[in-house]
């Protein structure tokens, strides 16, 4: 279940570049996530899925025995929620709709 989570749903374990496969992932669920529930939410998710990962991450490399492998990429989900969350802000209050 971890490697589920680390890896986003496996997205990090395409090859090749999968940082660039997790976050076009990332990005996929995070428009859905804008469009179908709001900014704010996409925000907040942002925040608590870094805060989340952090502890996960860590038991997860505890037990595969790695450290920082190329297939976890949550913490570039993450952050590509965190990018989308504030371009698409300053969107909003430029008057640009859905």
């Amino acid at each position: 279940m971890q490697k589920l989570f680390v890896t986003f749903f496996y997205s990090g374990l395409l090859r090749p570049a999968p940082g660039t496969w997790g976050s076009l992932a990332g990005a996929i669920v995070g428009v859905g996530i804008y469009y179908y529930i709001g900014l704010e939410t996409l925000f907040m998710a942002s925040i608590l899925l870094f805060l989340a990962s952090i502890s996960i991450i860590d038991s997860y490399e505890a037990k595969s025995g790695t450290h920082d492998d190329s297939s976890i990429v949550i913490d570039e989900v993450a952050g590509v929620w965190l990018a989308i969350s504030i371009a698409l802000s300053s969107w909003e209050q430029l008057g640009v709709d859905k």
